[in-house]
Order: C-alpha cells, then sequence, then structure tokens
C-alpha cells in the first residue's frame, strides 16, 4: 500500500515555502507561474482569521494549524499563521504523485528589507532547492512582493514549491506551496484561492 508523504521543507537560510497569488498562474516560457487577475468564478472554502490578515481554506484543504506536530516543521524561522494540507491526486504513484501538498504562511522572526527579499528566496539554493527561476512581482490586496518556483526531493519523489515573500505593516510574510512535480498544476489552485481572498487587517 502506497501511503502519501509530507512535503515539509526546511531552509536553514530562513526561507519558507510558497506560490503565486492574486488569481490564475500562467506559465511563462521559463516555466515559471505569473500571477494575474483574480478569477471571477466564486471562491469556495471556509473562512480563516489571523491577527494580520483574512483568507479561505479552500475546499478540498484541510486545516493543520490544531497540529503541534506539523506546525513544529514550519515555525523554526517565525509564527506559523496559516498551514493547510490536501492529499495527493488519485491514484497515488510511488515517487511519483505520493505527497501530501501543504501551503504554509510564516510571519518571519526577522524582517527582510525590500531591497533583499529576491536574495531572501534564492538562499533557499542552499539547502537543496534546484531550477530555482526569476524572481518577479505578484501582489496581495494593494501589496507587491516576489516569488520564485523551484524544485527539490522529498524522500525520493521529484517535488516542485513556488515560495512567495511580501512585507505589510512592518513584518515579512513568507508564502509557501509545496507539493510534487507531478501534482503542482493542479494544486496551485489551492494558493490561488488563499491569495484572491486574501485582505489585510489594516
Amino acid at each position: 500500500m502506497i501511503r502519501a508523504r509530507r512535503a515539509a521543507f526546511v531552509v536553514v537560510a530562513g526561507c519558507g515555502l510558497l506560490t503565486a497569488c492574486g488569481g490564475p498562474a500562467t506559465p511563462t516560457s521559463s516555466g515559471s507561474s505569473v500571477p494575474q487577475t483574480a478569477s471571477p468564478s466564486p471562491l469556495t472554502g471556509t473562512p480563516l482569521t489571523t491577527g494580520k490578515f483574512s483568507t479561505i481554506v479552500p475546499t478540498g484543504w484541510s486545516n493543520k494549524l490544531d497540529d503541534p506536530t506539523e506546525v513544529q516543521k514550519f515555525s523554526g524561522n517565525g509564527t506559523v499563521e496559516m498551514l493547510i494540507e490536501q492529499d495527493p491526486p488519485k491514484p497515488l504513484q510511488q515517487n511519483i504523485n505520493d505527497v501530501t501538498a501543504n501551503i504554509n504562511v510564516l510571519l518571519l522572526a526577522s524582517p527582510v528589507p525590500e531591497d533583499q527579499l529576491s536574495t531572501y528566496l534564492q538562499s533557499v539554493s542552499s539547502s537543496g532547492a534546484t531550477n530555482l527561476s526569476s524572481p518577479q512581482s505578484f501582489t496581495i490586496d494593494g501589496v507587491t512582493g516576489q516569488f520564485i518556483t523551484y524544485d527539490r526531493d522529498i524522500q525520493g519523489t521529484p517535488g516542485e514549491s513556488q515560495d512567495m515573500i511580501i512585507n505589510h505593516g512592518g513584518s515579512t510574510y513568507d508564502i509557501v506551496l509545496n507539493t510534487s512535480q507531478f501534482a503542482f498544476t493542479q494544486q496551485q489552485s489551492g494558493i490561488q484561492a488563499v491569495l484572491t481572498a486574501w485582505r489585510w487587517k489594516s
């Protein structure tokens, strides 16, 4: 019986894990994704509110903030504000499609200056990430940040992440989608829903 693996990926340099924002993402010639305008289709999910922002847990994803073991995997560089997971699409295929995807939002303990956002994102290469895309800009609820995509190994399964970093109200947020390369395009809809519904508290 094939069991799904969890896509936890801890970056020593302090970089979290994540995706594009604001609506449907379309591939560029380099294979990365560019956030587009919000989709007119209605968003479905469960409301989620933190002290800093509100958004949704998209339908088909599970809120894991009440699981201290899972939260601890991502909290080394700050406070986990959001952590949701989704099982891999069926059928499971060992070392191809056996990764439980996650979307996590980390409020970094130390803010990252605007002119260092791209350097912060690219530091993920020191923890084994490969095929890093060039940093690109994106916007969440009127605030602009930067994002990249990259590959990494998840216990023998090819994995892919999209990592976004953004400053707001004197704090830095790292927002990441982690999943298998096989399911990446399909599970991007989850992060797109989270970011389309995102509203800053102030």
